[in-house]
């Protein structure tokens, strides 16, 4: 749907200019810039344009502009679940986050090697996928009624409930029941969050059975690394994985071979692409609210709760940084976010830039490292004391008398010379930054004439400030 389209229903009065008619709302973000709404292209991150938030009809009709009662930071609130809603958000999140594919396709390998039937339900006991075994005596599991040795539908089974709750029943271990035929091998698979679900083998042939178990346990890490955010994808020897990366962040230098050696896996090649997303809390917060991230492995270091939040669909992302910003607002706090990776021993490097994130950009919020490192590099440049002698002596002479224009000056630099971006940033009339340009040129004798100009005087600027 067009943004025109979408605003009809939204807002009584509004104005759309020609940069902003022809925008597919599933195909931008929206942020909130002081009191406009930021529209972005989440491929560049370069804003496309802004609505400005008003009361009442502005007089020039060549910006963008929205009329409201309520404040900037409450309508984009509503603004943004109405385009939630409209997106159906939650029914993509739901199914990036759902562990039941990944299963079946893990059946669809293991129908192939196992010879017993197996049998594998959700925590709510119902069927996600089986290997059928003997074929000759077995018909269809899913469409049956009975399968030969238990009751399957497509719901809740009431039979399987009373059946794995039964005091005969122990996990891990061969059983044998009325209401099965043969005996069975049933085990229980504990993912995050107590979520879980339930692995049967009808031992058929009970002289294949250890080959069959060998088989299945081979892939339950498999399982593990495919069933969403339930579980994180990997898991430490002793179960300790929170303790190993903390290790990691400690101790930067941590050899590969000894992760490995901790792991049931190679460090070097990650199942699914990851992030670090660092909340600056001064004490443990784990679950600041009732989201998807605490569907995430999470742990306290030093100031921050410390997620490792997947990035294999780009719903989750953004459904992350929508749900957090509210919390991140009421609380008057900041949150980070690194770069993918997708080899766990990078772990403390993208710690770092997460934590970047958070020191270098808003105070309140959230912060993506890919928005600052440009930034981040200034930095680390502008740590050399012998740069000083390269830098343009006019700003500096501007920085030392003049904060106000200096700040202009450097907005105006950093928005491409952009004026309309460079007046809404400093919230001042597209007259008065005229003022001030002539009064740089004039008074301070920076002119931006040449690409050379404008490279140099706007690295000054980065590494003098």
């Amino acid at each position: 749907m067009k943004l025109k389209l979408f605003l009809d229903s939204t807002v009584n009065s509004y104005n759309l200019n020609n940069e902003l008619l022809n925008v597919e709302i599933n195909q931008v973000n929206f942020k909130l810039h002081s009191k406009a709404i930021q529209v972005v292209d989440p491929l560049s991150q370069q804003p496309i344009g802004n609505i400005l938030i008003v009361d009442e009809k502005p007089r020039n009709n060549d910006k963008s502009w929205l009329i409201t009662k309520n404040s900037a930071t409450t309508f984009f609130a509503e603004l943004q679940s109405n385009i939630i809603q409209y997106l159906k958000w939650e029914d993509q999140l739901s199914k990036s986050l759902s562990y039941k594919q990944p299963v079946k396709r893990i059946l669809q390998v293991l129908q192939q090697k196992v010879i017993n039937p197996l049998l594998i339900f959700d925590s709510s006991l119902k069927l996600l996928g089986h290997s059928s075994g003997n074929r000759n005596q077995l018909i269809d599991w899913q469409k049956s009624i009975r399968s030969g040795y238990i009751s399957v539908t497509g719901k809740t089974n009431p039979q399987l409930a009373k059946l794995f709750n039964s005091t005969e029943i122990i996990y891990g271990q061969v059983c044998r029941l009325s209401d099965f035929k043969l005996p069975f091998y049933l085990q229980k698979i504990i993912l995050r969050n107590n979520d879980h679900f339930y692995m049967i083998i009808v031992l058929e042939e009970q002289s294949k059975f250890q080959k069959d178990l060998a088989v299945i346990q081979s892939v339950t890490d498999k399982i593990a690394a495919t069933v969403g955010l339930h579980n994180f994808p990997y898991q430490s020897r002793g179960g300790n994985l929170e303790g190993l990366l903390r290790d990691i962040l400690v101790r930067p230098n941590i050899s590969i071979n000894e992760i490995q050696n901790r792991l049931q896996f190679d460090p070097h090649r990650l199942k699914r692409p990851l992030r670090v997303l660092c909340l600056k809390t001064p004490y443990s917060n784990l679950q600041p609210l009732g989201t998807i991230l605490t569907k995430f492995v999470v742990f306290h270091y030093e100031q921050y709760d410390v997620y490792i939040i997947e990035d294999s669909n780009p719903t989750i992302i953004k459904t992350i940084i929508q749900e957090l910003e509210t919390y991140l607002k009421s609380n008057n706090t900041s949150a980070g976010i690194s770069n993918t990776f997708t080899r766990l021993h990078q772990f403390n490097q993208f710690y770092q830039q997460a934590v970047r994130a958070i020191k270098l950009g808003k105070s309140v919020g959230i912060n993506e490292y890919h928005n600052y490192i440009a930034a981040d590099l200034i930095d680390h440049i502008s740590q050399d004391q012998s740069l000083r002698n390269y830098l343009s002596k006019k700003v500096l002479d501007l920085k030392t008398k003049d904060q106000k224009l200096f700040k202009t000056l450097k907005t105006f630099l950093i928005n491409r010379e952009n004026k309309k971006e460079t007046a809404i940033d400093l919230q001042i009339h597209r007259s008065t930054l005229n003022y001030r340009l002539n009064k740089i040129e004039e008074k301070y004798s920076i002119e931006l004439t040449t690409s050379n100009q404008y490279l140099y005087t706007l690295l000054s600027t980065l590494l003098i400030d």
